[in-house]
Parts: C-alpha cells; sequence; structure tokens
C-alpha cells in the first residue's frame, strides 16, 4: 500500500505459539542521576499538596483550595493550583481560571486552560467591549467561545462580525448535539437554509451522530431523504437500498451520498462497483473529520485496485482529492505521485504530486519523502541536475529514510554529529524554571503520572535543542527511558536532532545472520531500551518477546527459561536477536522483509510479494516493495528500522559511515525459496501485536 494503511491485524493461527513483539512504554535501565536536587517541602506542605491533588481528583474543589490556601511554598501551591484547574476548571469559576491561566503561562497544557476560560467567560459579568478585550483578536479555541465573542460584537453593534464568527463555526466546525442546539437558539437568525444545508453536509462524514440527526429537520424536504439515505448506508441499515433507489437522480449522484454508497459497496466486497463512484465523490473539504473519512475511503479504493493490477484505477482514487493540509493530504499526495512514478510512468505528474507533499509536509520524514521522491522524478524525466539539487534538499534530514537514499545517491556519508553541549547558564536557566522545578517535584512526590504529562507537553513547547536535550536528561535521569526515547523522538519531528541521546547503545548479542545494528535497530523500535516495557497482551522486555515465544526460543538455543528472566535485558536480548537472526535466514537474507516479519508476521512478507513485487535484488524496487506494504504501521516499523541501523552501523564504527541502505534494502536472493521454519511461517502476527 502507499500513503496511510490499515493498521496490522493481529490473528495468529498458531495462537501462543508465535506470539512476540510489541509497543514500548515504561521505565528503562543505566538512570543518570537528576542534573540538580529535587526541590524539597516540609511535611505540612507536602501533605497538603497530596490532600489538594487528590481533591481535584475527586472533583472536590472547595477541599482543593482549602489545602492550596494553605501551603506555604510558592511552587508547590502552583503546582496544586495546575492540578485543580487541569482537572475541575469548569466547576472552578471564570476568574480563577483566568488568573490560572495568566500565572501559569508556560505550564503544560495550556490549550486546556484557554477553553476553559472561554466556556466560563459569559458567567463572568463582564461588558461586551471586556469580553472584545479579552479575546484580544484571537479567534475563539471552542464553541462557546465563539458563541461569546458573537454576542459581544451584537452588543457593541457589529452585526456583521457577529453574523460571519457565527457562520464560520456552524458551517466548518463539529461540536456536539447540545452546544449546536444553543447556538440555533442564540443565533439562529443569522443562519440560512444553506447554512444548514453545508453543516448537515459536514457532520454526516464525521463522527457527531446526535448534532447531524439533529440537523435533518432543518433541511429541505428533498435533502431530508438524502441525509437519511447516507445515515442509512453507513449503518448498513436493512433500508439503505431503498431509501438510496428513490432519491432523484441529481441527488443520488450527490457527493454525500456517491461517497456513502461507494463505502457501502466496498464493505460488501463490491470494488469495481464502488470505483465507479469515484466521479461523483467530493473535491472540496472543510473540516478535519471530513477530509479524513474522505481520505480513509479513498485509501481503501485505492488498496483494491492495486490488488486487482488496475493502476490507473488506483491512480484516479487518490489524485483531485481536494485534501490540501494534515496529515491525509501529505498521504494522498505521496500516493498519487507514487502511482503516477512507479506505476503509470508519468513523472511530469507524479512531479506535481510530490512538489504538493513538499508544501505540505512540515517534519523532517515528511519532507525528507517529499524532496527525495521528487529527485526521482526528475531522474526519471532526465533531469539530472534536479534530481541531483532534490536529493541534495533531501539529504539535508540525513538521519531519516528518505535523507539516507539521498545522501547515499549523491555521495555523502553518514557522520553523526555530537549532541549540544550544556552551558552552565543554559543548565540553570533550565532548572530554575517553575515547569521544570514543578515536574521534578512530581515526581519526587509520588505523582508519576502528571510528571509524565508535564514532560510529555513540555517536550512541545521547548524552543531549543539545548532544552530539548535536558528534558531527555531529566527523564531519563530518573530511570524513564521509554519516556526519555519519546521526548527524543517528538524533538526530532520539531527539528531538534540528538544524535547521541536519540540512539542508546548497548552491547548486541550474535543474532546469527541479523547484524548487532540491525539488533540494535529493531530494540530501539520495539522497546526504546527499556527492560522493564510489558505490552497490553503481554509482551515483555527489550525485544518484546511473549513468554511463550521465549520458551520456543530458549529451547531451541539450548538455554533454560523462565518468565522472570525476560526482564534481563541480556537475556531478552539474547533469544530476541535469535528470533530475529531466524527471520532473516526465513527470507533469505532480506533485512526488509525480516523487519516486516517481527512486525507483522512472518507469513505477511511473502503474500505481499504476489503485489508488491519481490524486494530481494530482483526486479523490484525494494523502495516500492515497502510503500506497497498495507499495514501502514509495518510500513512506518521498516523504515525506521532501516534507517536505525544505519546510525547504528555509523556509531559501531566511530560516528561516520558511507551509507549503503540501497544495497542493504536490496538483501537477500532473489527468487530464492523460503526456508522451511514451520514455527515462524504462519500467516498471522508472531509478534504480540
Amino acid at each position: 500500500m502507499v500513503g496511510l494503511g490499515a493498521r496490522a491485524q493481529t490473528t495468529d493461527p498458531l495462537g501462543d505459539l508465535l506470539e512476540s513483539v510489541t509497543k514500548p512504554s515504561a521505565l528503562g535501565d543505566a538512570p543518570l542521576q537528576p542534573a540538580n536536587a529535587s526541590h524539597r517541602l516540609s511535611d505540612r506542605d507536602a501533605g497538603l499538596l497530596r490532600q489538594a491533588i487528590e481533591a481535584a481528583r475527586r472533583a472536590n474543589v472547595n477541599g482543593a483550595r482549602d489545602a492550596i490556601a494553605q501551603i506555604g511554598d510558592p511552587l508547590a501551591r502552583k503546582t496544586a493550583t495546575w492540578v485543580l484547574v487541569d482537572c475541575d476548571a469548569d466547576a472552578v469559576g471564570f476568574y480563577e481560571v483566568d488568573k490560572a491561566r495568566t500565572e501559569l503561562a508556560g505550564w503544560p497544557r495550556a490549550p486546556r486552560r484557554q477553553a476553559a476560560a472561554e466556556r466560563l467567560i459569559e458567567t463572568s459579568g463582564k461588558t461586551p467591549q471586556q469580553t472584545l478585550d479579552w479575546f484580544a483578536g484571537s479567534e475563539p479555541a471552542t464553541a462557546q467561545g465563539a458563541m461569546a465573542l458573537a454576542a459581544a460584537y451584537r452588543g457593541l453593534g457589529r452585526t456583521a462580525d457577529a453574523t460571519a464568527l457565527i457562520k464560520h463555526w456552524w458551517r466548518d466546525k463539529s461540536f456536539e448535539a447540545d452546544t449546536q442546539r444553543t447556538m440555533l437558539a442564540r443565533f439562529g437568525d443569522a443562519l440560512t437554509a444553506d447554512d444548514h444545508a453545508h453543516r448537515a453536509d459536514v457532520l454526516l462524514y464525521g463522527s457527531q451522530g446526535p448534532a447531524a440527526r439533529e440537523m435533518i429537520p432543518l433541511l429541505a424536504a428533498d435533502q431530508q431523504e438524502a441525509a437519511r439515505a447516507r445515515l442509512a448506508l453507513r449503518a448498513e441499515a436493512r433500508d439503505a437500498s431503498e431509501l438510496t433507489a428513490a432519491l432523484p437522480s441529481e441527488l443520488a449522484q450527490s457527493p454525500g451520498v456517491a461517497f456513502e454508497r461507494a463505502a457501502f459497496m466496498r464493505r460488501k466486497g463490491m470494488d469495481v462497483l464502488a470505483l465507479g463512484q469515484l466521479p461523483y465523490f467530493p473535491h472540496e473539504v472543510t473540516s478535519a473529520d471530513q477530509g479524513d473519512r474522505i481520505w480513509d475511503e479513498r485509501k481503501h479504493l485505492m488498496l483494491a485496485a492495486i490488488h486487482d493490477g488496475d493502476a490507473r484505477a488506483a491512480y484516479m482514487a487518490v489524485a483531485d482529492t481536494g485534501l490540501t493540509s494534515g496529515s491525509s493530504g501529505a498521504d494522498a499526495e505521496f500516493a498519487a505521485g507514487w502511482i503516477a512514478l512507479c506505476k503509470l510512468h508519468e513523472p511530469a505528474k507524479a512531479a506535481q504530486h510530490f512538489a504538493a507533499l513538499e508544501k505540505i509536509g512540515t517534519s523532517p520524514v515528511t519532507r525528507g519523502r517529499a524532496f527525495y521522491w521528487e529527485g526521482r522524478a526528475a531522474d526519471a524525466r532526465g533531469d539530472k541536475a534536479a534530481a541531483d539539487a532534490f536529493y541534495g534538499q533531501a539529504a539535508q534530514y540525513s538521519t531519516t529514510f528518505y535523507g539516507m537514499l539521498a545522501s547515499e545517491k549523491i555521495g555523502r556519508r553518514l557522520t553523526l554529529a555530537s549532541d549540544p553541549i550544556i552551558t552552565p547558564q543554559a543548565r540553570s536557566a533550565f532548572e530554575d524554571s517553575d515547569p521544570i522545578a514543578a515536574t521534578r517535584l512530581l515526581y519526587d512526590y509520588g505523582e508519576r503520572d502528571l510528571y509524565k504529562v508535564f514532560v510529555l507537553n513540555l517536550d512541545d513547547i521547548q524552543t531549543t535543542v539545548e532544552d530539548e536535550a535536558q528534558l531527555v536528561d531529566l527523564a531519563r535521569g530518573y530511570g524513564d527511558m521509554e519516556l526519555s526515547m519519546k521526548v527524543a523522538r517528538a524533538a526530532a519531528q520539531h527539528g531538534f536532532i540528538l544524535p547521541q541521546r536519540a540512539y542508546p547503545m548497548r552491547e548486541a548479542p550474535d543474532g546469527g545472520a541479523a547484524e548487532p545494528a540491525l539488533v540494535l535497530a529493531i530494540t530501539r523500535q520495539e522497546s526504546s531500551f527499556d527492560p522493564n516495557v510489558r505490552s497490553g497482551v503481554g509482551a515483555r522486555g527489550m525485544m518484546q518477546l511473549m513468554p511463550s515465544t521465549a520458551k520456543i526460543l530458549a529451547k531451541r538455543i539450548g538455554v533454560s527459561y523462565s518468565p522472570s528472566q525476560l526482564d534481563e535485558p541480556e537475556y531478552n536480548m539474547r533469544l530476541g536477536a535469535s528470533f530475529l537472526g531466524q527471520l532473516v535466514s526465513q527470507f533469505s537474507g532480506s533485512y526488509v522483509m525480516a523487519a516486516a516479519g517481527y512486525n507483522a508476521g512472518p507469513g505477511r512478507p511473502t503474500q505481499w510479494t504476489q503485489f508488491c513485487g519481490d524486494p530481494r535484488g530482483g526486479s523490484t524496487d525494494p523502495v516500492d516493495y515497502i510503500e506497497c506494504i498495507p499495514f501502514s504501521e509495518t510500513r512506518n516499523y521498516v523504515m525506521r528500522v532501516m534507517e536505525n541501523m544505519q546510525v547504528y552501523r555509523a556509531k559501531l564504527a566511530g560516528g561516520s559511515i558511507p551509507i549503503t541502505l540501497s544495497s542493504d534494502l536490496k538483501r537477500g536472493a532473489y527468487g530464492a525459496p523460503i526456508t522451511a521454519q514451520p514455527t515462524l511461517a504462519d500467516s498471522g502476527s508472531p509478534v504480540g501485536r
């Protein structure tokens, strides 16, 4: 598959025989010491802090207030206030929330405080001018805020401004049915039949079912029939076909009805008929919910066409979608470009889509992907100078999959930079900030869940690579390897690359056919090197082994077994490396297929060769194989593992290597029979997913 795909399914016919690896979470080994001594409270203040937090959790606002008022330590008092407002803002009252909004600027979850204040502002007694001044020219973040501002506009005689604001929220925003009723009662005189039709159309695509149904009586009679038919098709109601057949032809072919009919047909296995509805699909998207659902359906139709070998239909499914922003827009433009270039061999058309992807993309991964494929399209047109220029731009993102492929094309080595040196001044500024001090306070006094909330939200507002590095160190200093790696990964998405902190090192056990760098790459992806991780289905440790799988592996390599040993890093990695090596051998040396099998199940990579081609050194470009993987989780996993492996090779070699990613992707004997491995060859997931 291309773009976004369905998540990997986890049916496993061999049950407990082959379950193994899932997702990371929890605490890590080799903790560092905190940079500074933590903030210490008196026993009295420590008790009051706990009392305030517990009261806030129970929605006991007065109890929390009483405890906060008695806290002597300023930091503890601010921390308790943050918890109260974060938990119970609507019960606290406008002025208390608004004061916290100002005094806790720079603290985590500021948008929640803004939203709470907006919901409460009409209880504040503010005059219309005071309300207008409070918003200070900013657009409201909530429907309640929009109504408050519109009422203020009306109170000041600015009727046109009030009407424009309400129309914008009514037409383009999704919110729950009770708020919808309130807005209609207060501002219905500003809304037209066209506004109601537009809102109903948007809601019928999204998840606000009650709100959508309440819109139907506001529509014209024929529009009501179309809306009921759409709801019936979506619910697969018994009368869905009857309601649809009764529609006049212009409504039967309207975008909303055509979309739901296609989705209905596709779910019933009528892919060809569903593809026939594409010309009638909407080409203008006005809300995120609408866009996500339209992309999800187009993606399914694209996959069906690719499986049937109809590249032209696959392209039609993902071209001209009306999606111009966000992850859905990026995925749609990439999918259209990839099909145009690799399936239809139309590089000029592909280049247009990759250029659109470049404009949409903001993360290093997406921008590297866009520039690389713009280079591929230029290469296909015979314009080497343009191709090299695009590859040079992609190579700026040197630790990403496509940045590495681009670097290799223009002869650049992978050379890992050092992480930033934290100066005493930078460390003091970081540690002296109230939000960081509060983070440490929450950890030290047992509020580990709130501590994690602080770390993850503070990551979004750090403005320098030095502060991101120190936030990684803070979490790692408490032994929280998984959390520290979340921060490091998020920092990379913000453009702050930490090559040393983001790629932890430890000695890799013998993986047989799997080299040490691949073992480390898989471990980073599975657990972030956190030995205490346990998944929801029971997978454990560094390489996320299910106990049943581990028992088989231990017997196979001749070592003792007990479930508790899976929490020991060396033991877990020894078994996991053995399993990974078996997968590499099973796939005749292919690292791509081994990584895919580790994530999605050993049977699936071979199944995918039927419509994606074989990546092992034959006629299929292995990059095309990866982009064709129908599970987005697995596709992303394979790319991350292969890029991780290059970084770990560089670290093992002292920091710099020639990039060999393209040849690594082609590893394996093309057309070689799959090695018989009865316990590793089922079509389901062997890895606990």
